[in-house]
């Protein structure tokens, strides 16, 4: 609760920085996530796979050269798929989270109707769900796998905005830190052999509309 709040401040610290003359919106944001596990190590797989995000959003606009910082308050369901290679077994897990997206975007006018922008921004996540999932037995051991807390990633993403209000665009968002963690364990004694850092990396398609 205390990482959450002092992301919500650092999110109000944009807020009071913006000149007197940048416009203030409002509006809601939701999208869909294509996330795949990354890690070190041999025998493990991931594929693919869709999850969805939404949440409220706010958006500070600076007419004059085109910028914008926006954030949002979004919870987060992606789907994870979890394989061993060497004994071909596979699960489906789902990460829950709440997400505050912070970025910086540009817009370029193509007149009244139409707008395209690029954006970047760091991305705070605080893990809702749960922390520990069942492993696979293995031929080296027992692998279980350790979400954590919290974590740092970061956003790209291009776009258009249609009448000032709907905004369509695609993005990639890939981790700054750890995850989690791969956990091997002894068949035998229940001791920890070692760990391998998880990530979680998702392109995103996401529609926002702005009042």
């Amino acid at each position: 609760m205390k990482k959450i709040f002092a992301a919500l401040m650092l999110l109000a610290a944009f807020a009071v920085s913006v000149p007197a003359s940048a416009q203030l919106k409002f509006g809601i944001v939701g999208g869909l996530n294509l996330t795949k596990l990354s890690t070190s190590g041999n025998n493990f797989s991931s594929d693919n796979r869709a999850g969805w995000y939404i949440g409220p959003k706010v958006e500070f606009t600076i007419p004059v050269v085109n910028l914008s910082i926006d954030g949002a308050l979004e919870y987060s369901q992606r789907q994870m798929n979890i394989g061993n290679d060497a004994t071909e077994q596979a699960t489906n897990e789902q990460y829950k989270s709440i997400e505050i997206p912070i970025n910086v975007r540009y817009t370029l006018g193509l007149g009244q109707l139409l707008g395209v922008y690029v954006s970047t921004g760091p991305q705070f996540g605080f893990n809702v769900g749960n922390k520990n999932y069942l492993g696979m037995i293995t031929s080296v051991g027992n692998e279980s796998i350790k979400m954590k807390d919290a974590q740092v990633s970061w956003n790209v993403g291009v776009g258009v905005t249609i009448l000032s209000h709907l905004q369509v665009g695609a993005g990639y968002n890939f981790m700054l830190n750890k995850t989690g963690e791969r956990i091997i364990t002894d068949l035998t004694n229940g001791q920890i052999q070692g760990t391998r850092a998880l990530r979680t990396n998702s392109w995103q398609i996401q529609a926002a509309y702005m009042f």
